[in-house]
């Protein structure tokens, strides 16, 4: 999984706040992402359509800017930058897809592990649309996620 650097801010400064968040720089399926100059422009010319003003929204726009440079799909959750990803062509999924996944594949269709995850993302303080990681499997079949 490719992280642009933005990101990387953002987590540890989750971090500080949560001790039970892993650095990602710390995980052998985690890379790095250095924006280029080009990605740089289209990071601030999406991060303006955002409305971003100081830190606001720098991670949503480096990954939608690194997976449309990169030809990537982009992990997302905010609307707005939804928006913008289906405005610039960038393929993306949210973060409660990429745990389906993980349940699916990584956890062996395992609920308590992916409950887990989802309960320690929102202890976190990340908004999700369900409210407990018990409610994962019911909510991607009714999203049509799980088959």
């Amino acid at each position: 999984m490719l992280i642009p650097t933005d990101v990387l801010t953002e987590v540890a400064n989750r971090r500080s706040l949560h001790a039970g968040i892993p650095d990602p720089q710390s995980l052998n399926w985690v890379e790095t992402a250095v924006l280029t100059d080009d990605e740089v422009l289209t990071h601030l010319q999406v991060n303006v359509a955002l409305g971003g003003e100081g830190q606001r929204h720098l991670g949503e726009s480096a990954v939608i800017s690194t997976a449309y440079h990169r030809g990537l799909i982009a992990i997302l959750d905010d609307r707005a930058a939804v928006a913008q990803a289906d405005e610039l062509g960038v393929p993306h999924y949210s973060t409660l897809w990429l745990v389906v996944e993980a349940y699916r594949t990584v956890f062996g269709r395992d609920r308590q592990r992916a409950a887990e995850a989802v309960d320690g993302l929102l202890a976190s303080g990340m908004y999700l649309p369900i409210s407990d990681g018990d409610s994962l499997v019911v909510w991607a079949y009714e999203e049509g996620i799980l088959p």
